[in-house]
C-alpha cells in the first residue's frame, strides 16, 4: 500500500500521461537570478570569513563569468560555492546532486488521480561518472511528522539520463498538502547525499467544484451584483482569477515563489525544504466559493470578512488579472477608519513574501496595532516596480481605499530590497498619497528625494548585507541629510544580513508609521 501511494502521488505532479509531454530540465534565467542573489548574500560573506583558497577561487570565477557569461558555467560555479558552504563538501556525489532535478509541475489533484514524475539532468556532465547512484521517493501525508505514507524502492540511475516514474493517489487519500520527498544516494552509502521535497494538494471533488464555480459565476444575478460596488467587483475578479489559474492550467505560476527552482537549491538554501507555498489551495478555493454564494444571495462578500485573504483585480495597465494579499484585523468594523500599509517584496519573491516570511512580523504588528495591509504581487519575482508592476502598486492602493474605510492621511508604503527601491521611486513620485515611507535594504535614486523633501523616511540596513552594501545605505542617508530633510530616521544593525534586517526592524517601522500622518 505504501509503495502504491508514493507512486501514485509522484504521478500526480503531472497531468494525465496521454496529454502531457515531459520537458527536459534546464538551467533557467530565473534559476540564475535567484542563485545569484543568495550567492552574493550568503556565500561571499562566508568565504571572506573562512579565508580558504578554494572558496576565494570560486568567488573570483563567478566574478569573471559576470552576469552575461555562459549560464551553465555560472550555475556550476555558484552552486559549487553554495554546496561547499551548506553541505560541507564538493565531490562527484555532491556534483550529481546539483545536476539532477525533479520536475513535478502540477499542484492540484483529486484522490485517485494518476501522476507522472521526471528526474532529469539540468545539463550534460563533461565526464562519465565513476560512482553509481540511485534515487528514492517517499510520500509524506498531510501530517509531515508521521511515517511516510509510501517509500519507493531505490531506482538505480544509468548515468545522468532522464528517469520517469508514475504513481496514483489512492482513492482514500485525505484532502490536504502532501510532500513528495526526493533523496539521492551513492552506492553503499548509509545516508543520502541530498534530501528535499516538492508539494502537491489533494482536494476532494476538485473538478466538480471548479465546474460549479465556473457555471455559477456566469449566472445573471451574480453579474448584476458586480456592478453595485467596488467591493462586489473585487470579489468577482477574485473568483475569475481563481478560475483562470485552475482551468487554464498555469502550472508555472502554481509552482509558486521558490518552488520552481532546482531541488538542490531547496536543500542548500533552507536545509532541506524551501516550501514557500503559492496558496493554501483548500482554504482559498473555499474563499472563492463563498464569494460566489454571497453574490448570488445579494450580499457583499467583503463586508464581514477579516484575516489574511488572497484577492485579485484587473490591472489598469494591461487588463490582466493580478493577485494580491490583504490582511484585515479580526475586529474589523466598517464604521471605523483604518491605517493602510502597502508592502513591496524583494527580488525572487511575490505577494506571499511579506505575509508568510520574516517570522510573521508584518501581520503580527498589523494585528496588534489595527492596520490593514496589502502585499503587492509585482508581476513576478523580478518586475522591479516599473511599468506594469509600478502601476500594480497604485492599482492596489486605489482599490483598497475604495473598498475599505481607509484613513487616507495614514496610508504608508514599505518595501524590502527591490521593493525598497520601488518604495523610494513610487513613494516620492506619489508623495501626496503617502504619510511616510520605509525602504529596507534597498533605496533607489537619491534624485527622488528632492521631489518631496518633507516626506517622513525610515531607512533600515544590515551591516553585513552582501547584496546591498552598507555604504550604499549610508550614502543614501547622507544625501537625505544634505537635502535638509527634517524627518529621516536611519537604523543600521550590526551583524545583520540582507534578509534578517526585515524582521529585526518591523516593529520600528510600525512605530514610525504610528507617529506620522499626512
Amino acid at each position: 500500500m505504501r509503495t502504491l501511494l508514493s507512486a501514485i502521488l509522484l504521478a500526480a505532479f503531472w497531468f494525465q500521461p496521454q496529454t502531457v509531454s515531459l520537458v527536459s530540465a534546464q538551467v533557467t534565467s530565473s534559476d540564475l537570478s535567484m542563485l545569484g542573489l543568495i550567492f552574493r548574500n550568503r556565500f561571499l560573506p562566508f568565504s571572506e570569513q573562512k579565508m580558504q583558497p578554494e572558496l576565494t577561487a570560486i568567488g573570483e570565477r563567478v566574478s569573471t563569468l559576470g552576469n552575461s557569461g555562459d549560464g551553465v558555467e555560472r550555475y556550476k560555479a555558484m552552486i559549487e560555492g553554495m554546496a561547499r558552504m551548506y553541505l560541507g563538501a564538493w565531490n562527484e556525489a555532491v556534483e550529481v546532486a546539483t545536476i539532477l532535478d525533479v520536475d513535478l509541475t502540477a499542484k492540484l489533484y483529486e484522490p485517485g488521480a494518476t501522476v507522472p514524475v521526471q528526474i532529469a539532468p539540468l545539463y550534460e556532465r563533461d565526464k562519465p561518472l565513476e560512482g553509481r547512484y540511485a534515487v528514492q521517493v517517499q510520500l509524506l501525508g498531510p501530517e509531515e511528522e508521521e511515517e511516510p505514507v509510501y517509500e519507493s524502492d531505490l531506482l538505480t540511475l544509468e548515468g545522468l539520463t532522464e528517469v520517469s516514474t508514475e504513481v496514483v493517489i489512492p482513492p482514500e487519500a485525505a484532502p490536504g498538502r502532501y510532500l513528495v520527498e526526493y533523496s539521492l544516494w551513492a552506492e553503499g552509502a548509509s545516508t543520502p547525499i541530498v534530501v528535499t521535497a516538492r508539494s502537491i494538494y489533494v482536494i476532494e471533488a476538485l473538478e466538480e467544484r471548479l465546474t460549479a464555480m465556473l457555471f455559477d459565476s456566469r449566472r445573471p444575478q451574480i453579474r448584476r451584483q458586480v456592478g453595485r460596488s467596488s467591493s462586489r467587483a473585487l470579489a468577482n475578479t477574485t473568483v475569475l482569477w481563481h478560475l483562470d489559474m485552475y482551468q487554464r492550467g498555469r502550472r508555472e505560476w502554481l509552482a509558486g515563489a521558490y518552488m520552481g527552482y532546482p531541488v538542490i537549491m531547496n536543500q542548500i538554501f533552507e536545509q532541506g525544504r524551501l516550501m514557500v507555498e503559492p496558496m493554501q489551495f483548500d482554504t482559498e478555493i473555499g474563499l472563492a466559493e463563498g464569494f460566489i454564494d454571497d453574490l448570488a444571495l445579494g450580499r457583499d462578500p467583503l463586508t464581514t470578512r477579516s484575516g489574511d485573504m488572497r484577492l485579485a483585480y484587473r490591472s489598469s495597465f494591461d487588463r490582466e488579472l493580478v493577485p494580491f494579499r490583504l490582511f484585515v484585523p479580526d475586529d474589523y468594523d466598517r464604521s471605523q477608519s483604518y491605517p493602510l500599509v502597502v508592502a513591496l517584496h524583494g527580488a525572487g519573491g511575490d505577494e506571499n513574501t511579506f505575509m508568510d516570511s520574516f517570522g510573521g512580523t508584518l501581520k503580527a504588528n498589523a494585528r496588534d496595532r489595527g492596520y490593514i495591509v496589502a502585499s503587492v504581487n509585482g508581476r513576478g519575482p523580478y518586475g522591479g516596480y516599473r511599468e506594469a508592476s509600478a502601476q500594480d502598486v497604485i492599482d492596489v492602493l486605489d482599490l483598497v481605499q475604495r473598498v475599505y474605510p481607509i484613513d487616507e492621511n495614514r496610508t504608508y508604503l514599505m518595501g524590502h530590497s527591490m521593493g525598497g527601491g520601488g518604495t523610494v521611486r513610487i513613494g516620492f513620485e506619489n508623495a501626496d498619497r503617502f504619510a511616510a515611507l520605509a525602504p529596507i535594504a534597498g533605496y533607489g535614486s537619491t534624485e527622488d528625494l528632492a521631489k518631496a523633501p518633507d516626506m517622513p523616511l525610515f531607512l533600515a540596513q544590515g551591516e553585513l548585507d552582501a547584496l546591498v552594501p552598507v555604504e550604499r545605505a549610508r550614502d543614501f542617508h547622507q544625501a537625505a541629510q544634505a537635502l535638509g530633510m527634517p524627518l529621516v530616521h536611519y537604523v543600521e544593525n550590526e551583524g545583520t544580513d540582507h534578509v534578517a534586517i526585515v524582521a529585526e526592524v518591523m516593529s520600528q517601522v510600525f512605530d514610525w508609521f504610528d507617529s506620522h500622518r499626512r
